[in-house]
């Protein structure tokens, strides 16, 4: 790896770390981190501009994506592609609550004078969940004509066609959502993240995962997640201190609960694999979704909102 690191900085040289699970090197003053690369090189490009507009506009806990000395943002080391990046220095600041510091960062995201375009998802998302949708039941065709199976393909079969009826409501009510004409100016695109997790409640921030899209999307990752970790407190204080500083709209919040409806967390754990541990993750999964449910019922509760007084249509309409 310190070869990698020559190529950003001739006669590089620092001591090698670990740094939340990846390959790390520390300086006197600073610390690089590598992370291998998801996507293709037009999209960090994208990303470093958009970094760079963050850190200079407010956000210093964001770290930066690195150039090497021939200008490219990506370097190939042992076959595997790597973006490195360079930590900002100690930031000292408390950090607002949770969803007040999405927020934030959300609001100067929004703020960006120019918009991305291989990092943008704003507006896709019917386009993408059919595809993956497309995708699901190649895999489904291909299985079912597979001899013998093991418990878990057998599980996927049979639940499949309830993964296929909740992704079809999920697509029927985003294409409703999109006629919706309640919308103010936090429903512009900005900054987010691929699949929210507690990214920002970090005192710094790694930059691989931000992606272009709607503000809801993280908060509807950040909800996805807690409502599998039973943290519902801390998912309603997460929502209603968001919203206390950025608002969502009626369209916003129908965004929100279309993403929540879409069984994303199925199609990323079936895409991993449907035997062995990953496939016994995906029936763990299944055997929650009636809670899931249960707790997706309660979501606009959960933001301190009436549904029914803003005639938001509740997925008991579309049964």
């Amino acid at each position: 790896m310190l070869q990698l690191m020559q190529k950003y900085m001739p006669g590089f040289s620092g001591k090698p770390v670990s740094y939340r699970n990846y390959h790390a090197y520390r300086t006197a003053d600073r610390l690089y981190v590598i992370i291998p690369a998801r996507t293709d090189q037009d999209s960090y490009y994208e990303l470093a501009a958009i970094t760079a507009y963050l850190q200079e506009a407010g956000f210093p806990r964001l770290a930066q994506p690195m150039l090497t000395t021939e200008g490219q943002i990506l370097t190939v080391y042992e076959n595997t592609a790597y973006l490195v990046v360079e930590m900002p220095p100690p930031y000292t600041r408390d950090l607002q609550a949770h969803g007040a510091e999405l927020a934030s960062f959300h609001q100067l995201g929004a703020s960006c004078p120019f918009a991305p375009d291989t990092l943008s998802s704003y507006g896709k998302w019917g386009d993408l969940w059919t595809a993956r949708l497309s995708q699901a039941e190649k895999l489904y065709a291909e299985m079912y004509q597979k001899r013998p199976l093991v418990h878990e393909e057998r599980v996927f079969l049979d639940t499949f066609y309830y993964v296929i009826g909740r992704t079809e409501l999920a697509i029927q009510y985003l294409n409703e959502t999109n006629d919706e004409f309640r919308f103010t100016e936090s429903d512009q695109p900005t900054t987010v993240f691929m699949k929210y997790r507690s990214e920002l409640a970090d005192t710094y921030v790694l930059p691989h995962t931000i992606v272009y899209d709607h503000p809801a999307r993280d908060l509807a990752e950040y909800t996805r997640n807690s409502f599998f970790n039973e943290e519902m407190n801390e998912a309603a204080e997460f929502l209603r201190s968001y919203m206390q500083v950025r608002p969502l709209s009626v369209f916003g919040m129908r965004l929100l609960y279309a993403r929540l409806i879409m069984p994303l967390h199925l199609f990323d754990q079936m895409e991993k694999g449907l035997a062995g541990t990953a496939g016994k993750e995906y029936e763990k999964l299944i055997m929650q979704q009636s809670v899931y449910e249960q707790r997706l019922a309660g979501l606009f509760q959960y933001m301190q909102v009436d549904p029914r007084v803003l005639e938001i249509p509740l997925l008991e309409n579309f049964l």
